[in-house]
């Protein structure tokens, strides 16, 4: 297995797959329904807009692999909270999750691997620091979910 099927096999993982911290997005968000979702505890940002902003930086790595605009007009802004917090909408968010992960990790597993120390055009660093970064910032991520995810459970 190369470098990157693996980069891009352990962001599959922290979705849906078995990573070593042997916690996952979809065990946790689906016994979160859309009430819970937007509950805020003392501050915080709620679990839909931890999704979202999972999705935002998906995003803009993939558009950093394409060599696009990372922010581009129509994109939702990082930690957007709908005004429609329905069931239907919530589940619309985590299936968008789910694409952004799937079109990552495609990507991750295409790029030229001769390239991975390469700086990707308008930034500072390399792919591969944006590669280790996303998958990082998603289980960083991931354990603020669970824990919003214990907090919210009893407003069931």
């Amino acid at each position: 297995m190369s470098h990157l099927q693996f980069l891009a096999q352990s962001l599959e993982n922290l979705y849906n797959g078995t990573p070593w911290i042997d916690v996952i997005y979809t065990e946790h968000l689906k016994r979160v329904n859309a009430r819970q979702s937007v509950q805020n505890f003392n501050g915080s940002n709620n679990i839909w807009q931890l999704v979202n902003h999972i999705i935002y930086w998906n995003q803009r790595v993939l558009r950093y692999i394409q060599n696009e605009q990372p922010e581009q007009d129509g994109d939702l802004p990082d930690f957007y909270l709908p005004e429609n917090h329905g069931e239907e909408n919530w589940q619309a968010t985590q299936h968008r999750l789910q694409h952004s992960v799937e079109q990552l990790a495609a990507a991750i597993r295409t790029f030229p691997e001769d390239q991975l120390y390469e700086n990707f055009p308008g930034t500072n660093q390399p792919a591969a620091y944006y590669f280790h970064g996303v998958i990082e910032h998603s289980a960083y991520h991931l354990g603020q979910i669970v824990l919003l995810e214990k907090y919210a459970a009893p407003l069931n």
